[in-house]
């Protein structure tokens, strides 16, 4: 493959990555700009209503990215909301469960899935199944490389390309 072909192809999936992300973020904003929550919140939320045994402070921050003071600070915020209640661990009383109370944030969460739907739609509304379903393997492709990436690995002839030509 060429090398130069290759950085191209590298900037444009972090430029798409990185876009997603901000329109994710952005679109997420908008579901809640009228309540007393944040967007790491609403991820919060989220992500105990898709893995509700995995509820600790620990393995939220793990599934969502961020710090475990960071978590730790909007969880008492979405308890002291209605959105959470919190419980010691019956078998280890040094580990806080967290449980969604569904009464309170089903209503932000379908907000936050309208807009996301719609973020969607305005990525591919105008792409063919056909298209979809091309990208969709495409894209299972470069995360299943992802996956397997490692610093370590040999990569057969890296050392020839001159790197310093993408760089300055």
């Amino acid at each position: 493959m060429d090398d130069k072909f290759l950085h191209e192809a590298g900037v444009e999936m972090m430029r798409l990555v990185k876009s997603t992300l901000h329109a994710y973020r952005r679109f997420s904003k908008s579901a809640i700009d009228d309540d007393h929550i944040s967007v790491c919140g609403l991820q919060i939320l989220d992500s105990l209503r898709y893995y509700p045994d995995r509820n600790t402070v620990s393995e939220i921050a793990e599934s969502i990215e961020v710090s475990k003071g960071l978590v730790s600070r909007e969880v008492e915020t979405l308890r002291k909301n209605g959105y959470v209640t919190t419980a010691v661990d019956s078998k280890d009383r040094r580990v806080l469960r967290i449980f969604i109370d569904r009464e309170e944030s089903d209503e932000i969460l379908v907000k936050e899935k309208k807009m996301l739907f719609s973020l969607i739609f305005q990525m591919a509304g105008d792409l063919t199944d056909e298209e979809i379903a091309t990208y969709k393997s495409l894209n299972k492709r470069v995360y299943d490389n992802l996956m397997k990436a490692d610093i370590d690995r040999e990569i057969p002839h890296i050392e020839e390309i001159d790197v310093t030509k993408f760089v300055f």
